[in-house]
């Protein structure tokens, strides 16, 4: 399974995830398999900074993510990639590895509140 995690850095594990996913300048690509680490990879954003409706997503897609766990993101870009098939965590806050920790424990909510999503 492919996680995308929208982070501040590429610092490792200890990366702060990013407030708005379209703007993070890097994403972690975790691969988890029964329910443990097996590799990290960060990837710069092509689109921070510059991205127009549906980019960041349409990125997320070619790399083939099953989940995304962000901080916030608009109600289009939830919409493309619940339809693309991706299961969506918004509202994650801290680093990289509490959002892992917080996806492998059940521990987050996939539940869309579209009141505070920022566009």
């Amino acid at each position: 399974m492919l996680i995308a995690v929208p982070v501040m850095g590429n610092e490792g594990m200890e990366a702060e995830i990013s407030g708005h996913f379209g703007h993070a300048p890097f994403f972690a690509f975790v691969e988890l398999e029964n329910g443990k680490i097996e590799s990290v990879e960060f990837r710069e954003n092509p689109f921070e900074g510059q991205h127009a409706q549906g980019n960041v997503p349409s990125f997320l897609i070619k790399n083939k993510v099953n989940v995304l766990v962000a901080g916030s993101l608009g109600q289009r870009a939830y919409e493309i990639l619940t339809e693309n098939g991706i299961k969506v965590y918004p509202y994650a806050s801290g680093t990289l590895k509490d959002a892992i920790d917080a996806y492998i424990s059940g521990k987050i909510d996939s539940q869309y509140k579209g009141d505070i999503l920022k566009d």
